[in-house]
């Protein structure tokens, strides 16, 4: 049993330690699923309104994106009972759900990844 228990711990470790390679600083994280209306509103704001900025939609039933996620909410605190969709990681900021405080909460934090103006050649 103790060894059973040690290798789902082990295996726990190496897929939460997953995140630190996927971070990116100035990227915006959207873990979602299909079916999540929330999560549509959410993807069609965003769509919408900010366009340009780096955000990468992760579909939790998809690759290892779930572990990806369970090792976000670790980072905040967020247990795994309380955890759900859409998932927002902006640095070191967190959106859970979407409605008005989460769109509100959303604008305050997206200042800080506005996209770097493009530079254009001068000839």
């Amino acid at each position: 049993m103790k060894k059973v228990l040690a290798s789902i711990l082990m295996a726990v470790s190496f897929i939460l330690s997953g995140c630190k390679s996927e971070s990116n600083t100035n990227r915006i994280y959207v873990f979602s699923q299909p079916g999540c209306v929330h999560c549509e509103h959410a993807r069609e704001y965003l769509q919408r309104y900010y366009k340009g900025y780096d955000i990468k939609e992760m579909n939790i039933r998809e690759g290892n994106n779930m572990g990806y996620m369970l090792g976000y909410a670790r980072k905040f605190k967020v247990s795994q009972q309380n955890l759900g969709t859409p998932f927002i990681v902006m640095g070191d900021q967190y959106i859970m759900g979407w409605g008005n405080q989460q769109v509100k909460d959303f604008n305050r934090y997206a200042k800080s990844f506005r996209p770097e103006p493009k530079q254009t050649k001068k000839e």
